[in-house]
């Protein structure tokens, strides 16, 4: 907020935030699942993004400099006392740049930054390094490496190939093999959670005779909905949509996936893992055609899933434009998962409805999707 100095030290005036850093809060030791990791390092990312727009390295990201606020959960970086500003460098004699002062800690920071030349990619290997730690339990520098200095980590803990490969690509040994920008590492990790579901635990439990009894009066409850539809206006995306009332209906305006806003559907009882959803997207495609679109969205489906296996695909209409469809399973653990995709193209951006369920219940909400569906309009761009 601001600084000065006096008695020839300098002193830096930062914001109070009431809370607890996640060290405390996750202790060593502590292993956390991959969607309890995807989410903490998500926000931590958006902070990132803001950051490195600001043209700064932090230099020191691990989890004592990640705050908590008590009064809302945010996530905060603090203790920017050691950030290095990106401008304009001062060349010595033998036409290189000096070296800065070796700042961070043992195991989070990355070679380059060891040997003095920290950049946008050694915060990008803090944060991996961080994650890495709340899967698997150990700390950064008790880690092995092999011969080519690539951190030995996957066979310490259960995860899935996707986020496992963006980790490791925020954790590689050479800067330049890294993601070059934070956004990009939140673009990433938007896409994997556009294409799957998150990671849950699958719980099995017995199932009793009440439970059986009330299925029928569930779905009566959850279908009915269907005719009771309220709207969704955002005149700042030209988009209109009717959604069931009692969805709950979260606004997303993220400026990285370009997801608008998401309806997510009534928990059926506290055995409910995942609440089937919907979400809207609005993304410009600047000289881009229906086709190629399509082909890049296929592309990009299958891979980064594996296990994507489309089951469906043809020709569709959306918001009366022509468009294109496409149904894919998708498989968490022993859990499989069923996502429809529906795109079409107008003012030069790309509209996408992506809806997702358990592959089991996926049937039993269609009908209310498809209804959201073919409700979408989009307006005429002034």
């Amino acid at each position: 907020m601001d600084h000065f100095e006096e008695n020839q030290e300098f002193y830096l005036v930062q914001e109070l935030i009431e809370g607890r850093d996640l060290s405390k809060e996750i202790t060593p030791g502590q292993r956390l699942s991959e969607s309890e990791v995807m989410a903490i390092l998500q926000d931590i990312i958006e902070i990132l993004v803001f950051v490195q727009q600001h043209k700064v390295i932090h230099r020191d990201i691990k989890p004592a400099n990640l705050m908590r606020r008590n009064s809302d959960r945010k996530i905060f970086l603090i203790d920017f006392g050691a950030v290095k500003r990106i401008s304009t460098h001062i060349v010595n004699t033998t036409g290189q740049i000096p070296p800065t002062i070796g700042i961070g800690t043992n195991g989070y920071t990355p070679a380059e930054q060891n040997n003095g030349h920290p950049n946008f990619g050694s915060d990008i290997y803090a944060v991996g390094m961080t994650g890495i730690e709340w899967l698997t339990g150990i700390l950064p520098h008790e880690l092995p490496k092999d011969a080519n200095g690539e951190i030995v980590w996957r066979d310490r803990t259960q995860v899935s190939d996707g986020f496992a490969n963006i980790l490791n690509k925020m954790v590689r040994y050479h800067f330049r093999d890294r993601y070059q920008s934070a956004a990009e590492v939140l673009q990433a990790l938007n896409n994997l959670r556009r294409i799957r579901p998150p990671d849950r635990k699958i719980v099995f439990a017995g199932l009793c005779l009440a439970t059986i009894f009330c299925v029928a009066g569930l779905l009566t409850v959850i279908l009915k909905p269907a005719d009771n539809l309220a709207t969704y206006d955002n005149t700042a995306q030209g988009i209109k949509i009717k959604y069931p009332d009692n969805w709950d209906k979260q606004e997303e305006s993220n400026p990285i996936t370009k997801e608008v806003v998401q309806f997510i559907s009534p928990k059926e009882s506290d055995a409910d893992k995942f609440q089937e959803r919907l979400i809207v997207t609005v993304e410009p495609t600047t000289n881009k055609t229906l086709d190629e679109y399509t082909k890049l969205s296929k592309q990009e489906i299958l891979k980064l899933d594996k296990n994507a296996k489309i089951a469906q695909e043809g020709e569709s209409t959306l918001a009366g434009k022509s468009g294109y469809k496409v149904v894919y399973t998708t498989k968490e653990g022993n859990q499989e998962f069923k996502k429809l995709n529906v795109w079409t193209m107008k003012h030069d951006k790309a509209y996408l409805i992506t809806y997702e369920a358990e592959a089991g219940k996926y049937d039993q909400f269609l009908p209310v999707v498809e209804k959201m569906i073919k409700s979408l309009e989009v307006q005429d761009s002034k």
